[in-house]
């Protein structure tokens, strides 16, 4: 079998195969520990201490939260109407 040149004259040298790690997807470095948290069984909700005034925040921030979305919808409806009438404009 005749050499293989590569280059200037020189031999060419087979490239060194890579790790078989690298080519089975397998990290190589450790993962990290999972961590699982306790879920309560279905049906069953864990039990609550009831202070009336985390209530009272809840629910006040659950109104609030309705408030928000209603008037992003009502910006949302605004900017579309605007956007129709400059192209109407331009038009």
């Amino acid at each position: 079998m005749a050499k293989q040149m590569h280059g200037r004259g020189r031999p060419r040298v087979p490239e060194p195969a890579a790790p078989v790690s690298a080519l089975s997807g397998v990290p190589t470095t450790p993962e990290p520990p999972v961590r699982r948290w306790p879920h309560p069984v279905d049906g069953a909700e864990p039990s609550r201490q009831a202070d009336p005034a985390l209530h009272f925040i809840h629910c006040a921030l659950s109104y609030q939260n309705e408030l928000l979305a209603d008037i992003k919808a009502l910006l949302e409806e605004l900017t579309a109407d605007e956007e129709q009438a400059e192209e109407g404009e331009t038009e």
